[in-house]
C-alpha cells in the first residue's frame, strides 16, 4: 500500500480496515493505569495509534507533535527526511501528547520539566520500541518527539552500519591505547548512537569494555553493564573499574566541567569513550582547551575524534544508472574510471512514471553514515598543543589524508550506493 506524503487519509482510501499499533506496555516496566485516566484515553488514545500507525507503515523512524497557534503540526521523518504528517487542533493535539506520555510511563501533569519514556508495540507482527522526550514549550504546551525503533531490524555495530573496513580498523587502533576517544557532532546528527558504534567496534577479543552509563534500548553485545552505586562520580566509577582490570569505558557526554576534567584525570590508566556537542569532529577540540586550561593536554589524551553525517541510499528496486558528463565527473571530484552513476527513477519523455513500491515513490531505501575522523597523530599533535582553530586542525586532518565526509560521500556515488543530488543535500542541510 503506497502512502502519499502529506495526505490526510481518508476511510474510502482504503480497500480494509486498516489494523492499528498495538501498544504492549512502558519499556521501562512501569505499570500504567488507564482507568485511572480514562477520559483522556477516550479522547486521545484512538488518534495516538493512528499517527503512530501512519508513520509506521511510512517507514518513519520519527515523529514531531508540536503545538502551533490554534493547531497542532504533525511531522514525520523518513531517512532523515522531514514530511508533512498531518494537523489538528490543539486541544487534540494535547489530548494525544498527554496520552502517549501516559502509555510511555511520563507523568502526564508535569508539563514545566523535559522527561523521556518507551512504550513497547508490535505492528504488522514486528516489534518497535517507541521512545519518547517532551520539551516544554511554556504556557502548558509541550513538544513531543517519538523515535520508532524496528527491534529485529536495529543496527549497532559498525559492520552491520556499512562502515567503511579503514573506519573499523581506525576504531580499534584508537581504542586499543590509553586515552579518549570521542563522537562529535551537532544536535539530530546522532551523535550518541555514533558513540555507541565505535564502543561496539572495540576488539571484544582484546579489550574487556564496560558502559558505565544507561544504553537505553541498545543491544549490548559484547559491552559489560557495569553496576555504577548512586553515590560514585565518574572519577570513583573508573577507580572501581581499573581496579577489575577493565580496558575501555563508556562515560557519560562530555557536557560539563567536572565529567571532562575528571576524565581527563583517569584516561592515560583506562580508555574512554563519550560523546560531545560541536559543529563537527575539528571544532570538538578547541572547546576542549578552556576546560583543560592548556591545549597541550587536550593532544596528549585526545586518541581520537569521529563526526557522522547520515546519508540516503538509493533503492536497490528503482535506482536509475546513467551516464555522467565527464566535465561533471571533473568537477565533482569523481575518479575518472567511473562511467556509470545511479539516480532516483525519471520519467522518460511522454511516459507516466511508475512508483516503486518498496520506498513508496521517493527514489531512497534507508540511510548509511559518511564519517570523518580527527586523529592524533604526530603531526596533529602539534597543531593541537599550539592551541590552533577549528580551521588549522580540519587542515592538517585534509594534509594527513584523514577521512573526511566530501571524500566517504564521492566513494558512495561511485560505488553506486547514492547519488550526486543526495550528496549535495546532505552537504547543504
Amino acid at each position: 500500500m503506497i502512502f502519499g506524503f502529506g495526505k490526510k487519509k481518508e476511510e474510502d482510501d482504503y480497500e480494509d480496515e486498516v489494523e492499528l499499533v498495538m501498544f504492549q506496555g512502558t519499556f521501562s516496566g512501569v505499570e500504567v493505569d488507564i482507568s485511572e485516566h480514562a477520559r483522556l484515553a477516550q479522547v486521545g488514545l484512538l488518534r495516538a495509534k493512528e499517527i503512530v500507525t501512519d508513520a509506521l507503515e511510512r517507514r518513519a523512524e520519527r515523529i514531531r507533535i508540536e503545538p502551533k497557534g490554534e493547531r497542532a503540526v504533525i511531522q514525520l521523518y523518513v531517512d532523515g527526511v522531514g514530511f508533512a504528517g498531518g494537523r489538528m487542533s490543539s486541544k487534540e493535539g494535547m489530548a494525544v501528547i498527554q496520552c502517549l506520555k501516559l502509555v510511555s510511563g511520563m507523568d502526564v501533569k508535569n508539563r514545566k520539566e523535559a522527561q523521556s519514556g518507551g512504550i513497547r508495540a508490535e505492528f504488522d507482527d514486528r516489534k518497535y520500541l517507541l521512545m519518547m522526550e517532551t520539551k516544554p514549550l511554556g504556557g502548558g504546551a509541550e513538544r513531543l518527539t517519538v523515535n520508532l525503533i524496528d527491534v529485529k531490524n536495529a543496527k549497532y555495530s559498525p559492520s552491520e552500519l556499512e562502515f567503511s573496513q579503514a573506519t573499523i580498523d581506525k576504531i580499534r587502533e584508537l581504542t586499543n591505547e590509553k586515552g579518549i576517544v570521542l563522537a562529535a557532532g551537532p544536535p539530530d546528527s546522532e551523535v550518541t548512537s555514533l558513540a555507541f558504534t565505535i564502543l561496539r567496534g572495540i576488539d571484544a577479543y582484546v579489550r574487556a569494555t564496560f558502559a558505565l552509563i544507561d544504553v537505553g534500548h541498545r543491544e549490548l553485545g559484547s559491552v559489560t553493564q557495569f553496576e555504577r552505586r548512586e553515590t560514585d562520580d565518574l572519577e570513583t566509577a573508573l577507580q572501581r573499574l581499573i581496579r577489575m582490570e577493565g580496558d575501555v569505558a563508556y562515560v557519560e557526554p562530555f557536557d560539563n566541567e567536572t565529567t571532562i576534567k575528571q576524565a581527563f584525570e583517569k584516561c592515560d590508566e583506562i580508555t574512554l569513550v563519550s560523546e560531545m556537542a560541536a559543529r563537527d569532529a575539528s571544532s570538538a577540540i578547541p572547546a576542549l582547551y578552556k576546560v583543560a586550561g592548556d591545549p597541550k593536554i587536550v593532544a596528549k589524551t585526545i586518541n581520537g575524534v569521529f563526526g557522522q553525517k547520515l546519508i540516503r541510499k538509493l533503492c536497490d528496486k528503482c535506482k536509475q544508472p546513467y551516464r555522467p558528463n565527464p566535465k561533471l565527473i571533473k568537477k565533482v571530484g569523481l575518479p575518472e574510471e567511473v562511467q556509470t552513476l545511479f539516480r532516483p527513477p525519471q520519467a522518460e519523455d511522454g511516459e507516466d512514471l511508475r512508483v516503486c513500491r518498496k520506498c513508496g515513490g521517493s527514489g531512497y531505501f534507508g540511510r548509511v553514515a559518511m564519517i570523518e575522523l580527527v586523529e592524533m597523530t604526530d603531526g596533529m599533535k602539534e597543531v593541537v598543543a599550539a592551541g590552533k582553530d577549528a580551521s588549522a586542525i580540519k587542515a592538517q586532518a585534509r594534509e594527513e589524508g584523514m577521512s573526511n565526509f566530501k571524500d566517504e560521500g564521492l566513494r558512495l556515488v561511485a560505488e553506486g550506493v547514492t547519488s550526486l543530488e543526495e550528496l549535495q543535500r546532505a552537504f547543504r542541510s
